[in-house]
């Protein structure tokens, strides 16, 4: 009787059901990524940055392509002006640059180790792998930061490996013509090389700036050749006050004279001019840091 009054008894309503529990091993939590992302400290940026710039073909071409056409326009422009200098005049022997000569590559060397800052980044945009690198480090500061570090590393002892190539080679190519030339141990000749490196550098940096604000290769090319070079060639044309004011403090040009020998006292001096350039590339790394940190990937 008991056991049908049992049965017959009415069931809650609504009768909880006891939750279901996962297994132990699907348990996954919801954060994952956030603390995977907080675990990226600055050097795993900077591992991450080096594997990066290590790896790009680009990297190889750009280092052997600079140390070859600078090697070849020193030892030209050597044998060169060293050919000349018989026939020239008093005034122009006064002005004869044995360093400036042997280090004119670094017109183009600007130009290659720029680019090579610009393909830091403008890569990343272009193959879209910019997100998953956002992803892996929300903050951009340390991203940007982490690519800035690695780049001088790089280009710093490029810059001065290519300058003292083309000092040691431009000079050996003027003794050889018998004009006047430097040694290593010449105050001026360590300026040269050691200050060439570091306008190298610089114009690494400035590339890098470009190519964050810019993200196109082209563009940052583009923009290069103009800053760096169309500028400079077209100073000397440019009416007036204006020419005078580009020729003097136009960041380039200013750097530039960290590499000559003969002082001219219209321009800078060679420090001067090289902190004109620091500063300029300091001004267009702050606002790529500004724009990175603000702008959609």
């Amino acid at each position: 009787m008991s056991r049908i009054l049992t049965l017959l008894r009415p069931k809650p309503a609504n009768t909880p059901k006891a939750p279901k529990t996962k297994r132990p091993g699907r348990r996954r939590p919801a954060s994952s990524s956030g603390a995977r992302a907080a675990k990226a400290t600055f050097v795993h940026c900077l591992h991450a940055e080096w594997i990066k710039i290590r790896t790009m073909r680009s990297t190889l071409y750009v280092v052997l392509g600079t140390l070859a056409f600078c090697l070849g326009l020193a030892a030209l422009n050597g044998s060169s002006a060293g050919s000349d200098y018989a026939s020239m005049t008093p005034a122009d022997r006064a002005a004869f640059d044995p360093l400036a000569t042997s280090l004119r590559g670094y017109l183009l060397a600007q130009i290659a180790l720029g680019l090579l800052g610009g393909l830091v980044i403008s890569c990343e945009y272009g193959a879209r792998t910019i997100v998953s690198t956002l992803t892996s480090v929300p903050h951009r500061i340390r991203v940007l930061a982490a690519k800035a570090v690695v780049l001088v590393a790089v280009v710093l002892p490029v810059g001065i490996v290519v300058s003292l190539a083309g000092f040691l080679v431009g000079q050996g190519a003027l003794a050889g013509a018998g004009a006047p030339h430097l040694s290593l141990g010449d105050g001026m000749a360590l300026r040269g090389v050691l200050g060439g490196g570091l306008y190298l550098a610089l114009a690494g940096l400035f590339g890098l700036a470009l190519g964050t604000m810019i993200r196109s290769t082209t563009a940052t090319v583009t923009t290069l050749f103009g800053v760096m070079l169309i500028v400079q060639a077209f100073a000397p044309a440019l009416p007036g006050a204006v020419g005078d004011w580009v020729s003097t403090y136009w960041p380039p040009i200013a750097g530039g004279q960290i590499i000559t020998g003969y002082r001219d006292p219209a321009l800078l001096g060679p420090w001067a001019g090289l902190g004109v350039m620091a500063g300029c590339v300091a001004v267009l790394m702050a606002a790529a840091f500004v724009v990175f940190r603000r702008r959609d990937a």
